[in-house]
């Protein structure tokens, strides 16, 4: 049986949108991101570790590259570190052969049949969005996409969902989202909405945060969600 949205909350709305995350949610994307991180850190006489990308996964590649220079003691500007990124992950996500997360797709089309707007909403660059839900063949089912780099404050911060939601028209409440990082969990919860995780890492705190937790997409009720009802078969004891 699933959980509470949240201890002390009532039961959810039915659900008026469906906002998904894109890198780790709908496409493998991480050795996209992984390779476009230790391309800037070589430019930067240094080396990626995994303590290091703890402190920026789930981010928009802006907010990556400006992690990584505020992080590091390095010769180049901020703005000189985001560009060698950016322009990097964009090449790559055109070059790669980009494959779905076990489910994923078959969510979305779950998702589509029930009539209910869908949008992305992402950390990557709109050009490497266009190129992933091209390459999915999940364009179509999508009324919009957003990348976090056209708001204010990217995840963990809530603007890029309430954006989504005012672009839909709908009340934050009355919206979901898919996610897989800690950050967009941040942001989804922060914006008011229900969070259903499919972690694309091991951590404790996504699961305390999160609306659900499954460990594959194909765990997801559809009919329950549309409904408002619990929206998992099952519920992992842990991640």
């Amino acid at each position: 049986m699933g959980r509470p949205d949240m201890p002390g909350t009532t039961r959810p709305h039915a659900t008026r949108a469906i906002i998904f995350d894109m890198d780790d949610t709908l496409a493998g994307t991480s050795s996209i991101w992984r390779g476009a991180e230790e391309h800037l850190l070589r430019q930067l006489g240094e080396s990626w570790t995994g303590e290091l990308a703890a402190k920026y996964k789930g981010m928009n590649a802006l907010d990556v590259a400006a992690t990584i220079h505020d992080q590091l003691d390095v010769s180049l500007s901020r703005s000189e570190c985001q560009q060698i990124l950016r322009t990097r992950l964009i090449d790559d996500f055109r070059r790669a052969t980009i494959r779905e997360v076990d489910g994923a797709t078959d969510l979305v089309l779950r998702c589509a049949a029930t009539g209910i707007p869908m949008m992305v909403a992402s950390g990557s660059p709109a050009e490497a969005m266009e190129v992933t839900l091209d390459s999915l063949g999940v364009r179509e089912h999508f009324a919009l996409t957003l990348s976090s780099e056209r708001v204010a404050l990217g995840k963990p911060h809530p603007d890029v969902f309430l954006a989504a939601a005012e672009q839909l028209g709908v009340s934050p409440d009355a919206c979901l989202v898919f996610e897989d990082s800690l950050v967009g969990v941040q942001a989804a919860r922060a914006a008011g909405m229900r969070c259903i995780v499919r972690p694309s890492v091991a951590n404790p705190e996504i699961s305390a945060l999160a609306t659900q937790t499954v460990t594959n997409w194909s765990q997801v009720d559809v009919q329950a969600l549309v409904a408002g009802h619990p929206l998992v078969r099952h519920l992992p004891e842990s991640l």
